[in-house]
């Protein structure tokens, strides 16, 4: 699939629109707009689309611009999503210590020796 033949801009325009529809729905507390199902298949088809670009090569940043994603919704979505697969945190760290896959390249900050 090459960017030429539309798929990669109707792709960005319903990422788009389906992201502003579930943003609204969170910032205006109408969760029962947002079905399970569907929220269900983005998330597995947004998971599954995320790991195939890891494996492929340099991973994209997980979030797009300021999304306000917050640390507990992440923390709530990787115990969902570890739980889903019969996994374990401890299985997740020993895998993250085994693999380079997903990980992003972290910078060295001019003004500290710590990495950012």
């Amino acid at each position: 699939m090459s960017p030429s033949d539309g798929k990669h801009e109707r792709m960005a325009e319903l990422a788009s629109e389906l992201s502003g529809l579930i943003a609204e729905a969170v910032d205006e507390n109408r969760l029962a707009d947002v079905p399970d199902e569907g929220l269900g298949s983005v998330l597995a088809a947004a998971i599954r689309a995320y790991g195939a670009k890891c494996q492929e090569g340099e991973p994209p940043p997980p979030f797009a611009g300021n999304m306000g994603v917050t640390v507990t919704d992440v923390m709530i979505g990787c115990t969902a999503m570890l739980e889903a697969v019969n996994s374990l945190v401890f299985e997740l760290g020993l895998w993250q210590s085994w693999t380079s896959l997903g990980k992003r390249k972290r910078h060295v900050d001019s003004d500290s020796e710590v990495a950012s």
